[in-house]
């Protein structure tokens, strides 16, 4: 009886410290990171796995969290999705939700269409699965899913900071290939 009782009095003060620390008693997921867990209010996926989009408060009070689903992508979308991760994380492009979704719907509308989602936040219980394009790796949990192996194993430390491959085996031969391609196309066709 006397542990429950101090268990509950630190779970108690626990939680008031982080709705003092936080502002707010709702949890805050990362633009840019991919979180997966449960979600309580689903239609048709119970455990989706989310690309977070922006996360905050509503003009209603209600907390909700915009997110790409990316259970929803085929192989091809999920590819062009984590070569795109990819790229923004290795070349630390300064992005934002609205600049990316702007993106998204010039480049790739049919993942807007098919997986964009919202989410009230009150009703998740995720946990980061992937850093994506943060810089949060060391609060990344284990994951069994395929794509976000891969994808971690993509966008580690050590990869983004590998040394590049060699393209051209001479310093002639790219300069080469430029000249016999332009020598090729007939501009005045």
């Amino acid at each position: 009886m006397g542990n429950r009782f101090y268990s509950w009095i630190l779970n108690r003060i626990r939680g008031v410290r982080y709705s003092i620390s936080t502002g707010f008693t709702s949890k805050n997921y990362i633009f840019g990171s991919i979180v997966s867990g449960s979600y309580r209010n689903y239609k048709r996926d119970p455990n989706p796995l989310v690309f977070v989009m922006w996360c905050g408060r509503g003009s209603n009070g209600q907390y909700y969290t915009h997110g790409i689903n990316l259970h929803y992508l085929d192989s091809n979308e999920l590819n062009w999705f984590s070569r795109n991760i990819f790229m923004i994380k290795k070349y630390q492009q300064n992005i934002d939700g609205r600049i990316f979704y702007q993106y998204l719907k010039s480049r790739m509308p049919s993942i807007v269409k098919k997986a964009y989602r919202i989410y009230f936040t009150s009703m998740t219980d995720y946990k980061m699965v992937s850093a994506g394009i943060t810089n949060y790796e060391k609060f990344v949990y284990p994951s069994r899913e395929p794509f976000i192996v891969n994808l971690n194993r993509l966008i580690s430390p050590q990869a983004i900071t590998a040394p590049p491959k060699q393209v051209a085996f001479s310093s002639d031969e790219l300069r080469e290939r430029i000249i016999e391609s332009k020598n090729s196309v007939n501009l005045y066709s």
